[in-house]
């Protein structure tokens, strides 16, 4: 049996969620396997459901901010979560499809700094369009960790730009990457639908729907139609 202390799951965002549903859809982590996770998280898995968690991880954040950490416990593995901003996390839904979500916050430039592939292409180009750098800007997420419900969302708050400005920028820096965008007016909120070509070719959730309010920029990837249709409603 493999037993795995205190080792960083670094993979994309958009990327895990497509291992997951590749590798059989939505059941809990293996002892015998790294769980799919989002990045930059400090994973324990043990044999028994009586796990400790480790040490809470240090959230690294822009000049002022505040940021505390959190333990989530599974039966299999447990993850310390960063809470760069949860002002940010507050503006993402709590459950979806009657499954709780689990959130944390970090700097963009936390998040790019897992690896170097996925969205995590897309916001260093995209944030220098609007006059800001990664480690300007916090990133929240929300997702399920067991992978029971396919959904996740971020939320992208850059200070001092309007919605309409977000919208355009990330569209014109998608497309200069080479994802396909198209808007989509049939949903509960407009959105651009934006193509992640490589997990797509794939096999993977390589779809996310963007939206903007304010100056938060929200993307979602779902391959469940009613959980985008939900997901987008909650949204501010």
């Amino acid at each position: 049996m493999n037993r795995r202390s205190n080792a960083t799951i670094r993979t994309p965002l958009w990327a895990a969620i497509a291992a997951a549903i590749l590798a059989g859809g939505c059941g809990g982590a293996s002892t015998t396997a790294s769980p799919t996770l989002p990045p930059a998280l400090t994973v324990t898995v043990s044999p028994s459901a009586g796990a400790s968690a480790p040490p809470l991880a240090a959230a690294s954040g822009s000049p002022g901010a505040s940021a505390t950490a959190t333990a989530i416990a599974t039966d299999q593995f447990t993850m310390s979560l960063p809470h760069t901003d949860a002002a940010l996390e507050d503006l993402l839904p709590s459950a979806m499809g009657g499954i709780a979500l689990t959130k944390f916050s970090e700097p963009v430039s936390s998040y790019d700094a897992s690896s170097p592939s996925g969205d995590k292409l897309l916001y260093p180009a995209w944030l220098v369009t609007v006059g800001k750098t990664p480690e300007d800007v916090n990133m929240a997420i929300a997702w399920d960790p067991l992978l029971r419900v396919k959904f996740v969302v971020h939320a992208i708050r850059v200070p001092g730009v309007d919605a309409a400005t977000l919208i355009s920028t990330f569209s014109d820096a998608a497309t200069k990457a080479g994802w396909p965008v198209s808007a989509k007016s049939s949903l509960p909120k407009p959105v651009l639908e934006i193509t992640d070509p490589t997990a797509q070719a794939g096999g993977g959730l390589g779809v996310a729907h963007v939206y903007a309010n304010g100056s938060v920029l929200y993307v979602i990837a779902t391959d469940d139609l009613s959980l985008l249709i939900l997901g987008l409603a909650g949204l501010p």
